[in-house]
């Protein structure tokens, strides 16, 4: 009726319900939930991990002379690497990888970078020219371009020190460490460099298989796993092995004559 005073009663609102639906699986004011972030986390984790490890494994399985020599062009390199003491040959041998060279060391981001703009020129340049008509011994004049001093002191850590015993040696390098030693590019002075004096270390008489360009190579011996010692190498620790083995016998048989001798 008119003029009837009412009571009007509130109307409870359930604000646990609101809240029970609020707080689902990204938690309270739509921030993640613990859960979430944990799974999230090791997903982020073990995908990180997967691609760390394929791209180690795509580096080192492209940083070596099996990789490298892939490209016809490349064999004459590979030839004269393996007939050098950094390619393995001989009792002081020991391999280095063409990466531990050719690709500058003084970052890891450096190094990547590098390593991606040589791999796509060297394969643009294979598919896309004729090797064959490529100067190579003139391309060795540029060999500040595509070998690192980091790279050599990556190995050669304690050069210095190790070069003392030879004045010779010592002195040399010693201007070079102070920033003395200077040589003459494009009629300017400039700090040496470690190949302006070691011009041809790494691959051994590269100028001979430079010549055979053009010329059928032996495939067997580029279709063995380069990455063992060469050929050379193996005659001649087989050769000591032959020698040694001859040389015992031969002390054994004097041994046995002696011993007939005195009965």
């Amino acid at each position: 009726m008119i003029g009837e005073n009412r009571e009007i009663k509130p109307q409870s609102i359930n604000y646990e319900g609101e809240k029970k639906m609020e707080k689902n699986d990204f938690g309270q004011n739509g921030k993640p939930s613990f859960k979430i972030v944990v799974v999230l986390g090791a997903i982020f984790t073990v995908v990180g991990l997967v691609i760390a490890y394929i791209t180690t494994i795509a580096v080192k399985e492209t940083s070596g002379v099996n990789f490298c020599s892939s490209c016809h062009s490349m064999q004459p390199m590979a030839n004269a690497y393996l007939n050098s003491v950094h390619g393995g040959f001989g009792k002081s041998g020991f391999v280095a990888k063409c990466a531990d060279c050719h690709l500058p060391h003084d970052s890891l981001h450096g190094y990547l970078i590098q390593k991606v703009r040589t791999g796509i020129h060297d394969v643009v340049t294979e598919v896309t020219k004729d090797t064959y008509n490529i100067d190579w011994k003139e391309k060795r004049e540029e060999r500040r371009h595509f070998t690192y001093d980091s790279s050599c002191l990556h190995c050669h850590e304690n050069l210095l020190r190790a070069t003392k015993p030879n004045k010779k040696a010592f002195l040399a390098h010693k201007a070079y460490f102070s920033g003395k030693l200077k040589v003459e590019v494009d009629h300017k002075k400039v700090p040496a460099m470690c190949v302006d004096c070691h011009k041809y270390v790494g691959h051994y008489e590269l100028g001979k298989e430079l010549d055979k360009i053009g010329t059928v190579y032996d495939k067997d011996f580029y279709d063995y796993k380069r990455d063992e010692p060469n050929y050379a190498a193996e005659k001649e620790i087989d050769t000591e092995s032959e020698n040694s083995s001859v040389a015992k016998e031969t002390e054994m048989e004097n041994d046995d004559d002696t011993d007939e001798e005195k009965h």
